[in-house]
């Protein structure tokens, strides 16, 4: 095994002289893979997962490449070198999924890293870097672009955050013990946000970053993508559909759809498991092993895909 694993890693810092090819300038080899790794794996109790990880680098050399590069290694890197360690020591792994994509507004890059630990918990990454100039992309050079002051951004993200908690917490479960009540909640949520959070611009050219969501149990927090639209009017009651979890599992499901459609994701096969499909604000249905529904409501949401192991050798 440890045989194995040395070759995994040989192969793995390989992958920092391979960049991937992207279809048009000047997105052609601007990004490569410090890791990339897919597979399945069993600790000595006999827990199985399936684990993904991917670690992007900027394709530039120059010092704000070098400095964007370094913190990615350093805050994501790391992590999947630990599960590595673990992996080769037969150790259970406390994350298993780190994956990126890459979002383009001319020659602005936009890297948003996303990687999941044990507890349902997630940890976000976002790091932006113009290729004509070879700058780091600041928060402040995004909001000036955009014509938004700091403020109107914060108060925006108030709205959007607020939003966002009335759709996972409307109203608390009954059963649920709680200190707070949930007015207490959101203003514990909202007392979090900082216009220091590094902001991104989406596919959709959106402003993108994540916040902190008070909840009334389990880790007392989670981290939840926080889309601001610039005009709710323009997106004719279509909403966005986002995937998170094991996205490897998903077969197919539409990025967009309007309020009342329903949406079908497509999953595919697993073994020695199962798998669990939740939607953020939607209840859906399983029609059969590969095939889950739901009515789209009139907000984004964030489908969650888990792959759930048996514990069988």
């Amino acid at each position: 095994m440890k045989r194995n694993l040395a070759f995994f890693l040989m192969v793995c810092l390989l992958l920092t002289l391979a960049p991937l090819s992207y279809a048009d300038p000047p997105q052609r080899n601007a990004v490569y893979e410090l890791y990339s790794a897919d597979g399945s794996y069993e600790d000595g109790v006999g827990n199985r997962v399936t684990y993904s990880y991917h670690v992007p680098q900027i394709h530039a050399d120059t010092p704000a490449a070098e400095e964007i590069n370094r913190e990615i290694a350093e805050n994501f890197g790391e992590r999947v070198e630990a599960q590595l360690r673990n992996m080769e020591g037969g150790y259970s792994l406390w994350s298993w999924r780190t994956e990126w994509e890459a979002y383009w507004s001319g020659s602005q890059l936009f890297l948003l890293i996303t990687a999941d630990e044990d507890g349902g918990m997630t940890e976000y990454g976002a790091y932006g870097y113009d290729l004509e100039s070879g700058s780091r992309i600041t928060n402040e050079m995004i909001l000036q672009q955009k014509g938004i002051s700091e403020e109107e951004y914060l108060e925006k993200l108030r709205d959007a955050v607020s939003r966002l908690f009335e759709e996972l917490y409307r109203p608390i479960p009954e059963g649920v013990k709680t200190s707070l009540t949930h007015d207490g909640l959101l203003e514990e949520t909202l007392g979090w946000l900082s216009a220091d959070r590094p902001i991104f611009l989406n596919r959709f050219g959106e402003l993108e970053t994540w916040a902190e969501i008070a909840t009334p149990a389990g880790a007392g927090k989670y981290s939840h993508l926080v889309t601001l639209s610039a005009d709710p009017e323009d997106s004719c009651g279509t909403y966005r559909i986002r995937l998170s979890g094991d996205t490897d599992l998903v077969e197919s499901c539409p990025e967009t759809a309007k309020a009342g459609e329903t949406v079908t994701v497509v999953t595919r096969d697993v073994t020695d498991g199962d798998k669990e499909i939740s939607v953020s604000g939607a209840d859906g249905t399983s029609l059969d092993w590969f095939t889950y529904q739901f009515v789209m409501p009139d907000h984004d949401v964030e489908v969650q895909v888990n792959f759930v192991g048996n514990g069988l050798a």
